[in-house]
């Protein structure tokens, strides 16, 4: 667990570093870190880019709504939001809405084209709202570690 709380916060730590901190034998460290990463549980490391220096400022929410909630017209969406890079994350909900998806773009006409070409003609959508973010107050990958 000392392990996974010190990774998350930053993953180019050294490895003496990281056994120093979580009190065992750089050799100890480095195999539990192996087997930790063998499995499965370390999926994979990961830089974190600044969209805004990046280009991409715009962060808009898009909750989509099917035909029906028929396998085909989800895969078909699933396939098409992978295959996009300004879809940071597709995610099937339950509720109101079938799917949010989590959009980047460098700014209203470039989402309003990414709208407009692709999720207004992606098959099997009925409807979709979508909602500009106006500030992000927290954002973070790290998951809560518990001691028990």
């Amino acid at each position: 667990r000392r392990i996974l709380r010190a990774l998350q916060r930053d993953a180019l730590i050294a490895n003496q570093d990281l056994a120093s901190d979580v009190g065992l034998s750089p050799p100890a460290c480095l195999k539990r870190v192996r087997r930790l990463r063998s499995a499965g549980v370390i999926q994979r490391t990961v830089a974190v880019l600044s969209p805004e220096l990046l280009g991409y400022p715009l962060l808009t929410i898009i909750r989509v709504k099917l035909e029906l909630p028929i396998v085909e017209a989800a895969r078909s969406l699933e396939a098409a939001m992978a295959a996009h890079p300004r879809v940071l994350q597709c995610m099937m909900v339950a509720g109101d809405y079938d799917y949010v998806l989590l959009v980047r773009s460098r700014d209203g006409a470039h989402y309003q084209e990414f709208a407009r070409g692709v999720i207004a003609v992606a098959p099997g959508i009925r409807s979709y709202a979508s909602e500009i973010v106006l500030a992000v107050t927290k954002a973070t990958a790290e998951l809560p570690i518990d001691d028990a």
